[in-house]
């Protein structure tokens, strides 16, 4: 836990120190000197009140399953999104993206942190939902990994990049319906057992939209023997399914 703690620190102090040699320009609006300033900080609508407890949609009364998940319970054991995807996140999502603004994964790190905590779930292993190889040469990097490593270093928990494979490239998610995005990412991962046997495994992504990633993601982990996955996305669309850059393309 020391090490962990002495790895938290000097993170923290190198994000500090480059924000103030290079500083920021807000990711919302532009605003220099902020990775996000406080008007963009007050315009992101957080998911609060009563969720699913298993799919974390957000529900109405006194429910506590959703009607997608009373009729077919997800194989994860549960998922959480910090904000609605629209307005300023959907622009940070945009920068993490397509950007590589590592700065946002670090800024979403803390409420990330607090959301999982807050969530109980006792973990063993972060990782993030892996690109498709073509992407992966072609981004360059993963922007899941932006955000799921310093996730991991603010839990005190280790991180691996390589406990989750996608076997084959997938057609990009954007376009499709439901059915399709499903039908899309069927088979598409295969867990390393090596590093998830026995492990409780916190999956992140940037967004979420049907699940089908995640649902198929967690297949795969559990397939590996992992012992049980929780999943995290920093946003998801709440009304509709708008076709949008979502569940790993």
């Amino acid at each position: 836990m020391l090490n962990f703690r002495i790895a938290q620190v000097l993170y923290r102090g190198f994000w500090t120190a480059l924000d103030w040699m290079y500083p920021p320009t807000c990711a919302g609006c532009g605003e220099p000197g902020y990775r996000l300033c406080f008007n963009c900080q007050k315009e992101i609508k957080f998911i609060t009140g009563s969720v699913c407890r298993h799919c974390g949609l957000p529900l109405d009364g006194q429910r506590d399953l959703c009607e997608a998940c009373q009729a077919e319970e997800p194989a994860f054991t549960a998922l959480r999104s910090l904000a609605r995807y629209e307005g300023v996140i959907r622009a940070c999502v945009h920068s993490l993206k397509y950007h590589r603004n590592q700065a946002l994964g670090d800024y979403f790190a803390d409420p990330v942190a607090e959301l999982v905590l807050k969530s109980g779930w006792n973990l063993d292993l972060v990782m993030p939902v892996p690109l498709s190889p073509i992407r992966q040469t072609e981004r360059g990097y993963n922007q899941a990994a932006l955000l799921a490593r310093p996730v991991a270093l603010t839990l005190g928990l280790p991180y691996t990049a390589y406990g989750l494979q996608r076997t084959r490239n997938t057609q990009s998610q954007v376009e499709l319906n439901a059915d399709q995005r499903r039908v899309n990412v069927l088979g598409a991962f295969e867990a390393v057992p090596d590093l998830v046997a026995r492990k409780r495994v916190l999956l992140v992504d940037d967004v979420t939209t049907t699940g089908s990633t995640l649902r198929e993601c967690t297949q795969a982990l559990l397939e590996g023997g992992a012992s049980a996955v929780h999943c995290l996305t920093l946003a998801r669309p709440i009304h509709g399914y708008a076709p949008i850059p979502s569940d790993s393309p």
